[in-house]
């Protein structure tokens, strides 16, 4: 059964990384009851030994997403995405189950517990295949593009829904956890005509804003995507910090959609932006492309600190349990080590380098002492940003309590107006 299973996640696995784990996910087809066929998606974690040089096991599962013979199941994505009622990241893969026919596509984003159970967590059904720009955001929601237009669905919508807005070269982005909103960005088409006006529009509430506070017009044609690194309402405007990848192989820094640098980037056709906090060493920008390649960029100099090519993932996270973040590379034919992991290198291009099947030469290397005492202050940044929700979620309970509070004295004052009125009248009678 575990060598079956390992044959089974050798195959073209998907990967992301959450709390210091990298988890692998694959379908697979396995003989049910009654000569049938049943269609799983199953998984596994892995975490990083540091003596050993290498990943090891520390869970897996499987759950059945079909039991039809003739039902062909993929992955379609998958991603880590706040929850936004849990507050926490949960890992999320949407899953496509589409008859031989080809006649309907069913659609299933399943999360991953803290128990390691993989759940349910939205079904639709659709017409069509996505084959366009799909994204898993906070929620989870999953949003897509077909034909011209922007759909979307979620937990909380509880049905698929289209932008009423039709956008061209829309770009998606999702403001801090905090915030909590996604949000479309792009050019407005009325009657096939674009505007001039760069619209942001959120997808949750459907209110629209002045784009050009995040993207100036002219980057909107040609940003591949996205990371928002701050966004505040300062007097009914909104400021924001923001970093780019574009079709002209440059990352663009914004301030309140205002260029304030650039970098030319080694490769075409970003994908991804993610930001990596070394600790002390500052912060780096990493981005992966469609080939294989990844970059890295220095946040505070705006150079390029390294770039690699054949890589199969990129992943950020504290692999080594250290406070910081470390950069994970996982390159191309890793399999033929044995290992599911047997091709790849853990960094953060200020002293931490950990690898395996790279001919590097150099020796791998630990944390400096000090990383283990910013463990502390990584713990101590999460707990401020924790009791910063705290507080904003009292803050909700106080608005509400003082509502009650006002209902029920407006209440009481109504019932002892009465009360008055009747003792009136009745002495009015008496008299």
């Amino acid at each position: 059964m575990e060598s079956l299973l390992l044959e089974d996640l050798y195959r073209n696995p998907h990967r992301i990384s959450l709390c210091g784990k990298i988890i692998l996910f694959n379908c697979k087809r396995a003989s049910g009851t009654n000569d049938g066929e049943i269609s799983e998606l199953i998984f596994r974690s892995l975490s990083f030994e540091q003596e050993d040089n290498t990943f090891l096991k520390a869970a897996d599962g499987a759950a059945v997403i079909s039991r039809k013979r003739s039902i062909h199941v993929d992955i379609v994505k998958c991603k880590c995405a706040v929850d936004a009622q849990k507050k926490v990241a949960t890992p999320c893969v949407l899953v496509t189950r589409k008859s031989k026919k080809g006649e309907s596509f069913k659609y299933s984003l399943l999360t991953l517990s803290n128990s390691n159970r993989l759940e349910p967590c939205i079904e639709f059904k659709l017409t069509y295949q996505m084959r366009e720009s799909v994204s898993i955001l906070q929620g989870p929601t999953v949003l897509w593009t077909h034909a011209g237009n922007v759909f979307y669905t979620s937990l909380q919508a509880g049905e698929v829904r289209q932008i009423p807005i039709q956008f061209s070269h829309s770009v998606i982005g999702e403001l801090p956890l905090h915030k909590g909103q996604l949000f479309i960005l792009g050019q407005q088409n009325e009657n096939n005509q674009l505007t001039n006006q760069t619209l942001g529009y959120f997808v949750e509430n459907g209110h629209t804003f002045d784009g050009t506070m995040i993207l100036p017009h002219p980057y909107i044609c040609i940003t591949r995507c996205i990371l928002v690194l701050s966004a505040e309402k300062v007097d009914s405007v909104l400021k924001s910090a923001v970093v780019a990848a574009t079709s002209n192989q440059q990352i663009v820094y914004f301030e309140n959609g205002i260029v304030k640098d650039t970098c030319q980037l080694p490769f075409q056709q970003p994908e991804d932006i993610q930001l990596v906090n070394t600790g002390r060493n500052g912060c780096l920008f990493v981005i992966s492309f469609h080939q294989g390649h990844v970059c890295a960029v220095w946040k505070e100099t705006f150079q390029i600190a390294s770039h690699w090519s054949g890589v199969s993932s990129m992943h950020v996270d504290d692999f080594l349990g250290c406070g910081t973040d470390q950069l994970l590379l996982v390159f191309k034919d890793e399999g033929v080590t044995g290992q599911l992991l047997g091709n790849f290198l853990i960094t953060d291009l200020c002293g931490i380098s950990y690898s395996n099947g790279q001919d590097t030469g150099a020796p791998n290397r630990s944390p400096p002492a000090e990383n283990y005492l910013l463990t502390l202050q990584a713990l101590e940044s999460r707990l401020q940003s924790g009791l910063t929700m705290l507080q904003e979620l009292q803050r909700e309970v106080r608005v509400k309590e003082r509502v009650v509070q006002q209902s029920v004295q407006a209440l009481n004052d109504a019932v002892s107006e009465r009360d008055l009125q009747t003792v009136a009248h009745s002495l009015t009678h008496s008299l």
